[in-house]
């Protein structure tokens, strides 16, 4: 490095020095300015942001509960087949079973009526009157199945 000659050396230039109230006005001020709008700009976006996250977590939270309440049906459902594994086939199967065993039952007291109704009849007819027993006999059969196997004809 060379030494610095003083004589090269430039005079400073002078720079205007501005009254404290010009200064301020002039650069301070608008910088104040846009910190402001900047804080309330951000004051509104963090408020935003917050709302935002209120918002994501209370659709997280109802989502939650609607998969806890899927859970919780199917894993009742599980139980239920576990308990009982055909129990919607056997449940119709056996609905159908008891409508056929009550049918039964009905028909089954129609006819012990029939009976006891032709037992009677020939208790109180003479021989030849035995032909008017199964005359009557089909007529209460006719009546019944004109009326239904619901009423009763005795």
């Amino acid at each position: 490095m060379r030494p610095l000659d003083l004589e090269q050396v430039e005079a400073p230039e002078e720079v205007e020095v501005l009254e404290p109230e010009e200064d301020f006005e002039q650069f301070l001020l608008p910088v104040i300015n846009e910190l402001r709008e900047d804080i309330a700009a951000l004051t509104r976006e963090h408020g935003r942001a917050y709302m935002r996250n209120r918002s994501k977590l209370w659709e997280m939270d109802n989502m939650l509960i609607q998969i806890k309440t899927q859970v919780e049906a199917s894993e009742e459902s599980a139980l239920n087949h576990l308990q009982n594994p055909n129990d919607g086939v056997e449940g119709r199967v056996t609905k159908r079973c008891e409508k056929a065993e009550e049918k039964a039952k009905e028909i089954a007291k129609m006819a012990e009526m029939l009976v006891q109704l032709v037992r009677r009849i020939e208790k109180s007819s003479r021989p030849q009157e035995e032909k008017s027993v199964f005359g009557i006999l089909g007529i209460a059969i006719w009546k019944t199945q004109i009326q239904g196997n619901h009423e009763r004809v005795f």
